[in-house]
């Protein structure tokens, strides 16, 4: 007979009888409380410790069930879990967010998505939530995969048509800084036209400070590939403010860097929609 999770049995017993011929299915861990002084504030902090007495997978004989019933009595052990099939195995915790890309048939039509995720069960558990809310008709999953590692930017900023800014930076007049500050100006710009936009992934040299070198990529839904060298290098400028902020807060100094980037690769993706990261991150447990 061929053993999947349809003909598993699994339970939580304290009874040594119904442990007995079966296999651990967690842990068993001895667990207890210990308290340390904090040297700098001069409080009891308590911290729970463990132990793991017994392994998941283990076949419960009875010379494992006689030191399970002597942990009962001695290490505080209640009950523990068991299963009628081997389970070694485990799936590795994450609560780091890395690139997804998702594909979906909404109704007849195909659409890609780009998203965070910590793996493939939460991809399907953001993409399914999102669907739903943004479309209206049924809706099958048909592809994920983990993305290149990047970052996503957006563009939120705002097109002129007759932009004589961007012409004053391409001749290196202003400031990239001054551009943006321009371009996100209400009164002399009109909405971007969003169907106009497009998914670049590039790879950037980062050099700061004429000294440290990296490369780094990022995936920039915007109008062309200039300007989505702009977006990169004001969000590095911005991290490297929020970097001296942090340290201010802490009392220390920060010596903020100069940065250049320039393109090594550039490719339009075909993703038509990223979801926001901070819908991902209702998703973190």
């Amino acid at each position: 007979m061929t053993e999947t999770r349809k003909s598993e049995q699994r339970y939580v017993t304290s009874d040594p009888k119904k442990m007995l011929n079966m296999y651990l299915a967690k842990n068993v861990l001895k667990t207890w409380t210990e308290d340390f002084i904090d040297e700098s504030t001069g409080e009891t902090v308590s911290i729970e410790r463990n132990e793991i007495l017994f392994e998941r997978g283990r076949l419960v004989d009875q010379d494992t069930l006689a030191k399970i019933r002597f942990s009962m009595s001695a290490d505080g052990i209640k009950e523990v879990e068991v299963s009628n099939q081997k389970r070694m195995a485990f799936e590795n915790e994450n609560k780091c967010l890395f690139p997804y890309i998702a594909q979906a048939l909404i109704g007849d039509k195909k659409y890609k998505f780009l998203l965070y995720a910590t793996g493939l069960e939460n991809v399907i558990t953001i993409l399914k939530d999102y669907i739903e809310l943004n479309y209206q008709s049924g809706f099958t999953l048909s592809m994920v995969k983990e993305f290149d590692s990047c970052i996503i930017l957006t563009d939120n900023l705002k097109e002129r048509k007759i932009d004589s800014i961007a012409e004053s930076y391409l001749k290196k007049e202003i400031s990239t800084e001054e551009y943006l500050d321009a371009m996100s100006s209400e009164d002399t710009e009109e909405e971007a036209k969003p169907n106009e936009k497009k998914f670049y992934q590039i790879e950037t040299k980062v050099i700061f400070d004429d000294e440290e070198e990296r490369t780094q990529t990022f995936v920039v839904h915007t109008f062309n590939v200039d300007r989505a060298m702009m977006l990169i290098t004001h969000w590095l400028q911005n991290k490297e403010d929020e970097y001296e902020q942090q340290a201010k807060e802490k009392g220390r100094e920060y010596d903020k860097k100069k940065i250049h980037t320039s393109i090594e690769s550039a490719k339009p993706i075909p993703v038509g929609r990223f979801i926001p990261r901070e819908f991902s991150v209702a998703y973190v447990d």
